[in-house]
């Protein structure tokens, strides 16, 4: 698989005073298009279209907060968080809106072609116009690095606002007013599904064990855990049911759950005097030290380096 900076790449797109940036992919890679429409200070709307001659991924770096809603058209793909091993799914037909803060990850894509229509917010928008119902619910309550809020099949009335935005004849001054609209109706469309109230899924004995199950499997395989398509078919149950299932009874996702296991299991070991940190870190899943160390600190408040020498520091007992 062919690996490329994305920051090397694409980067130009969000900076450069040009609204269409294309043909940034070595030739032996493919051909890339990027086409951004600033609607207002602080909401973007970013059209992509790539084409790869091989499979191919992309590393990126995400410096600031940015709330992104991803509609993906054509091809499926997924950004891994190279922090927490979060993996967020594009898959053509869906929608996944999420929350990235200032992470660092790689993007995977195996279909030839992938086609996206993006709306990229901003805090200081997201303060001016949507403080309530966005930035207190999903920013400050949330964990730091990156959050997937939702993932469901795109709205037919999303669909055919994308199809007015794409096909769009108008040029200049009315074309910015008719995109500039469209836009803020696909955002209220978009965001209008996160206010409906879920239904209370029932837990029969059967799926509680499976749960249970599913809980002992990311245990036992810390250092590569599967993913949440992997999981819920080694349980069979569906992974709707499975995330809910994991919230119901141990009041986490498998993933947070897996994290926080892992966690303490290093700070026993780091304790111990037995492990070194890069010992630690291999043990429980971390190909590089620093993110061990970066996600030890996160959960402890304190560097691994630090609470080895630090003997006195309190026992953190588990309670998963």
């Amino acid at each position: 698989m062919c690996k490329l900076h994305l920051k090397d790449l694409l980067q130009e797109c969000f900076i450069s005073k040009q609204n269409i940036i294309k043909n940034r992919f070595p030739k032996n890679i493919g051909k890339d298009y990027m086409e951004k429409v600033n609607i207002q200070d602080g909401f973007l709307l970013l059209k992509t279209n790539y084409t790869f001659n091989q499979p191919t991924q992309i590393e990126s770096r995400q410096n600031k907060t940015k709330f992104v809603i991803a509609m993906s058209l054509k091809g499926n793909s997924t950004y891994t968080n190279e922090n927490d091993k979060k993996i967020v799914p594009f898959k053509e037909g869906f929608t996944t809106i999420s929350l990235f803060e200032k992470t660092q990850g790689y993007r995977e894509f195996k279909d030839k072609e992938i086609e996206q229509i993006r709306l990229i917010l901003d805090e200081d928008f997201l303060q001016r116009n949507l403080k309530k119902s966005l930035l207190e619910k999903y920013f400050i309550n949330s964990d730091k690095y990156l959050n997937l809020i939702h993932f469901s099949p795109t709205l037919i009335q999303s669909q055919i606002l994308i199809k007015e935005i794409l096909t769009c004849q108008l040029q200049g001054e009315l074309k910015k007013i008719y995109l500039q609209s469209k836009s803020l109706e696909l955002l209220h469309v978009e965001l209008s599904k996160l206010n409906t109230k879920e239904k209370k899924i029932i837990l029969d004995n059967y799926d509680k064990e499976a749960i249970r199950k599913a809980k002992e499997i990311l245990i036992q395989n810390i250092q590569n855990p599967p993913s949440i398509v992997e999981l819920s078919k080694l349980v069979h149950i569906n992974e709707f049911k499975l995330k809910a299932g994991f919230k119901e009874i141990f009041h986490t996702s498998p993933y947070k759950l897996l994290l926080k296991y892992k966690m303490n299991e290093a700070k026993i070991m780091l304790e111990s005097g037995e492990y070194n940190i890069n010992e630690v870190a291999n043990l429980i899943g971390y190909k590089f030290a620093s993110n061990f160390t970066n996600a030890f600190f996160k959960r402890f408040g304190i560097l691994p380096k630090d609470l080895m020498k630090k003997k006195e520091y309190p026992q953190i007992h588990q309670n998963l």
